[in-house]
């Protein structure tokens, strides 16, 4: 289970400063009815139905922005995630080092009371048997210092496993960035060639012809929208025929010559980064 999962939006300690009740839904009474405190039906669905009209005229307006707007969102949900999953490591990390601290100050104050064990023994030692004794005291000593040791090399697996855990967290977290990244990109085009799709036509068209000097005869499909402004920039290019298709989405271009068909599609163009970004990714 990843560490994000582990604890809620809102923690324990969190929860004392929110003031959460249930919700009461308020009856509905005959006396509410009659006094005409509750719409007719008709009139609501006519409310409704104006109300719904001008909601579909802004939002026709505005989709474009919300999407990125939304998608920005998402960014900033996931890096401030990544930020608080590096704080919990960092704070573990410290943690850990300040347990092995203290487990070294007891391993000395430890061997500082086995010497003395040891050097008490010897003394009495003399009179009940000084071999007996030394033997006991390094026994006692060896299990605490294997006790020691089990103890540090178990914190130590358990910070390797939550490393390794946390690495593959920002891995996942750097491939859903560079997929959203190329969505959020997809749609500032879509915005841009909206409003300019004749000049993005043009610079497309251009392009591709550097590709194809060797060319003779080259017609070259666009969006009827988009027919009259290339006709008119490329009029003194005799080797080219323009024509309207409206296949041909708004800023698109598509080539057909006796050198072979290209393809300067918004649409096209984007699957091909997109595809490109995805295997970088995998490799």
């Amino acid at each position: 289970m990843s560490l994000l999962s582990q604890e809620n939006i809102i923690g324990q300690e969190e929860l004392k400063n929110h003031n959460i009740k249930k919700y009461e839904f308020k009856s509905i009474t005959s006396e509410m009815l009659e006094s005409g405190k509750i719409l007719e039906p008709s009139k609501e669905i006519n409310k409704e139905t104006t109300s719904e009209i001008n909601e579909s005229e802004i939002l026709g307006e505005t989709q474009a922005s919300t999407e990125v707007q939304n998608t920005e969102s998402t960014m900033q949900k996931i890096a401030t995630l990544e930020q608080e999953l590096v704080e919990r490591l960092l704070q573990k990390t410290d943690e850990l080092s300040s347990s092995l601290a203290k487990l070294q100050i007891q391993f000395e104050k430890l061997q500082v009371e086995s010497e003395q064990r040891v050097a008490s023994a010897r003394e009495e030692g003399y009179k009940d048997g000084f071999r007996e004794a030394e033997t006991k005291a390094k026994d006692e000593l060896f299990a605490e210092i294997n006790t020691q040791k089990k103890s540090l090399v178990d914190s130590i697996i358990t910070l390797e496993s939550a490393l390794k855990q946390s690495q593959k967290h920002l891995e996942d977290l750097e491939k859903e960035l560079s997929a959203i990244s190329v969505d959020i990109a997809k749609e500032v085009i879509l915005s841009e060639v909206s409003e300019n799709s004749q000049k993005i036509a043009l610079g497309l068209t251009k392009e591709l012809l550097n590709s194809i000097m060797d060319a003779t005869n080259i017609k070259i499909k666009v969006n009827p929208s988009d027919y009259l402004f290339l006709k008119e920039q490329l009029s003194e290019n005799t080797k080219v025929e323009i024509l309207a298709d409206s296949a041909v989405s708004l800023g698109g271009v598509v080539i057909v010559s006796d050198s072979g068909n290209l393809d300067g599609t918004i649409m096209a163009r984007y699957k091909n980064l997109k595809q490109s970004v995805l295997e970088n990714m995998r490799d």
